[in-house]
């Protein structure tokens, strides 16, 4: 019997090491986003310890893979942001729709605003993160297109500039380099989309 114990206790205890392991990777996870949240864009090592409680060394042996950190952490983000882009419209109308592809917009942009800001300063020390920015302004493209009619769609300036105007990248400077207050940041892109189009009919 004792034979036969062996393996299962040794097993018992690497099934423990890992349970604590994802434990204190979900700590970090949720300190970085915390810390990101409350605006300190580029947490230290030694901000997420005093956060989450971990020891230096338990931090340091997380974020040595920042890469795959940061990719859960997205994922993350995307489960909670995601479904409220895919909706479907209550309008009928390609007018009503881009009302409400606008405001969508603007209330996904500002909830995860500080986790944007994060991202736009660090993109260039990441690969996933400048490939995660690339998926963002697909999906800005994707879900533009799909309101707007053949005659916006097919000028390929118009399109862009409207693109531009209701992108992460116009919110973020409207409110962070503006310093706009989220209403007067969402009256100027409202404003500028009324003006682009209506010069276009």
């Amino acid at each position: 019997m004792a034979v036969k114990a062996e393996p299962v206790a040794k097993k018992e205890k690497t099934d423990g090491r890992k349970q604590r392991s994802a434990r204190s990777r979900d700590k970090i996870k949720t300190s970085i986003l915390t810390l990101i949240r409350a605006g300190i864009y580029s947490p230290r090592a030694i901000d997420i310890s005093e956060h989450s409680g971990l020891s230096m060394r338990t931090v340091f042996r997380h974020i040595d893979d920042m890469e795959s950190l940061l990719r859960e952490i997205a994922g993350d983000v995307q489960k909670e942001v995601l479904p409220r882009f895919l909706q479907p419209y209550t309008a009928t109308d390609w007018r009503g729709q881009l009302d409400e592809n606008i405001a969508r917009r603007v209330a996904v942009w500002e909830d995860i605003l500080p986790i944007r800001m994060s991202a736009s300063l660090s993109r260039f020390r990441s690969k996933f993160l400048l490939e995660e920015y690339q998926q963002v302004l697909e999906l800005e493209r994707a879900g533009l297109r799909s309101v707007l009619p053949d005659s916006i769609r097919g000028d390929e300036v118009l399109f862009r500039a409207l693109n531009e105007v209701t992108g992460v990248g116009c919110w973020l400077n409207l409110r962070m380099d503006q310093e706009l207050s989220p209403n007067a940041a969402e009256a100027v892109v409202r404003r500028t989309v009324d003006a682009l189009i209506a010069r276009a009919e």
